[in-house]
């Protein structure tokens, strides 16, 4: 650091949206476009991605041991086009859901020295816990442990707060406004304008001890 260079607690940044409140916190409100941002689908298909092949490796580690390559092998076709319904299925759905939210999924975000929260604002959040409600309702109805839990996901899950001090990674997309905080046990997603990137993205990584 230059011998006049400020630290960011000190400076009063005033971006585009970004603003220091009289709390000592910044604070700014981004409506992330869903139909042009996909981070959000990527991270759901991720999650969904990982159940996939615990299952799978789950159902042929016996298989596996016992040396039946070519039953395994035989099986992969199904296995792929259980995946390719998946994909259709989990984006006819997010698009559902992303009219249900005005294809704006807006978010508000609280950031200090000691952490950065991710909010959903509440017009959205009464959709989600509506959406969420039904999604659990049919799953009960039908039997699925698998629909309830992604029903109680919506219900529930409207923020996200990433604690700096516990930070492993911050990986920046710039292409869509977005920054990735990691935590071991949650991952967190930061949106900003591009006049504001750049600050964000400097202060989270300043505050996280142990990002390289």
């Amino acid at each position: 650091m230059k011998p006049d260079a400020k630290p960011l607690e000190s400076t009063k940044y005033e971006g585009k949206e970004v603003r220091l409140c009289t709390d000592g916190k910044y604070r700014w409100t981004y409506p992330m476009n869903m139909l042009t941002n996909p981070s959000v689908y990527i991270t759901v298909c991720k999650i969904f991605g990982s159940m996939f092949a615990i299952a799978f490796i789950l159902a042929y580690i016996r298989p596996l041991f016992r040396g039946e390559f070519a039953q395994i092998a035989s099986d992969l076709k199904w296995w792929g086009v259980a995946v390719l319904v998946f994909l259709a299925i989990s984006g006819l759905a997010y698009l559902i859901v992303a009219a249900q939210y005005g294809w704006k999924y807006i978010v508000r975000f609280t950031m200090d020295e000691n952490g950065v929260v991710h909010e959903q604002i509440p017009a959205q959040h009464k959709k989600a816990v509506k959406m969420g409600g039904s999604l659990a309702a049919a799953g009960a109805l039908a039997g699925s442990p698998g629909r309830i839990g992604q029903g109680l996901l919506i219900a529930t899950h409207t923020s996200l707060a990433s604690d700096f001090k516990v930070v492993r990674s911050v990986k920046p997309l710039r292409r869509w406004h977005t920054i990735k905080v990691n935590e071991p046990f949650a991952k967190n997603q930061i949106y900003t304008t591009p006049e504001d990137f750049d600050f964000v993205l400097d202060y989270i990584r300043s505050h996280c001890p142990k990002v390289k």
